[in-house]
């Protein structure tokens, strides 16, 4: 997981404007440099207008609201076509390109198995493996049809839903991105809760660097492990280091492996960095569901700009970290 705000040695040395707001299970929050001009003044009124924009965004796309068009899509789009707004049908586009780069290791449709396993009320718990398989086979995402002329989406199985837990904050991310580049805005770092952010310009204006952020412990998120500069690029990471229940001594966390039905991995945590939040978010928690081996893979053939993946340790609450490609470190992992 990532501390998605700014180092601490480096938050004294320039002031910074912050804008909050509470929206798909998480906090987003907004931070630009700020030095006291009419400039900042109109950055600061960007920001909020960016940040208000997420509300609009959870109307579209979460399933904690019945109103939702995600939600309206899991009530009836297994009997008929649903019609979404543009913006939701290019995320669904979006999320079945990464499904089929990821061969279904991420797939939007597993909302199924993440309500047997009771993640959807952040209550887990061990399905029984009929209830397991019954889910399975209202998953794939090749049965989510989209008709492109006419922005509807159908259910090709009764029992399917959809879950857009996994590329929605990213999403989010980019369109607030967006907004504020729109309106002049070109140095901001804004964060979905401590797994995606998305950086434009610098931190300390002018000076190059980007943003500073740290690197948290999967399992330990007060104990840092790194420390980084991210500049005019979207960092996503995926674990399950904080959703997760114990059963017969067992640790089983939220991310589940759509094919199977059961949670997967062997990392404790993967941060990858793209061009944006969207793609970032989607590829991250398909890349942690496939394992190391394939973020490997991915990364010699060019879909990534770096990669860092964590491992547990000989020791307990021990890691191992492995980095693939080029960063600027602040605090190099020990």
């Amino acid at each position: 997981m990532n501390e998605a705000t700014s180092s601490d040695r480096f938050s004294e040395s320039v002031s910074l404007g912050q804008v909050t707001r509470k929206a798909m299970g998480t906090e987003f929050v907004i931070l630009v440099p700020a030095l006291g001009n009419e400039s900042d003044a109109a950055a600061m009124e960007a920001a909020v207008e960016a940040a208000d924009l997420v509300e609009r965004i959870e109307n579209d796309l979460s399933v904690y609201r019945p109103t939702s068009e995600v939600s309206r899509m899991n009530l009836v789009a297994a009997e008929m076509p649903v019609r979404v707004s543009q913006s939701t049908f290019l995320v669904l586009q979006r999320a079945l390109h990464w499904s089929a780069v990821t061969s279904g290791a991420f797939d939007i449709t597993s909302g199924p198995l993440v309500e047997a396993w009771g993640f959807l009320t952040r209550s887990g718990k061990k399905p029984s493996p009929e209830t397991i398989a019954q889910a399975v086979a209202c998953v794939g995402y090749e049965k989510l049809q989209l008709d492109i002329d006419h922005f509807t989406v159908r259910y090709a199985k009764p029992g399917m839903s959809v879950n857009l837990g996994g590329i929605g904050k990213g999403d989010a991310l980019d369109r607030m991105a967006t907004l504020l580049k729109q309106c002049g805005v070109n140095n901001f770092l804004i964060h979905g809760g401590n797994s995606s952010v998305i950086a434009a310009g610098d931190q300390v204006r002018e000076s190059g660097l980007g943003w500073a952020i740290g690197l948290a412990h999967p399992t330990k998120p007060r104990r840092r492990l790194a420390g980084l500069w991210l500049k005019d690029a979207a960092l996503a990471t995926s674990g399950s280091g904080k959703q997760f229940f114990h059963y017969k001594g067992r640790r089983y966390g939220h991310v589940i492996d759509p094919r199977t039905g059961y949670p997967s991995g062997d990392l404790l945590s993967l941060t990858i960095v793209m061009d944006n939040a969207t793609d970032a978010d989607a590829f991250a928690t398909g890349l942690f569901v496939a394992g190391r081996s394939e973020v490997r893979t991915q990364f010699n053939n060019g879909l990534l700009k770096g990669a860092i993946l964590v491992q547990a340790g000989s020791e307990q609450d021990s890691t191992t970290l492995e980095s693939l490609g080029e960063f600027d470190w602040i605090e190099p992992p020990s």
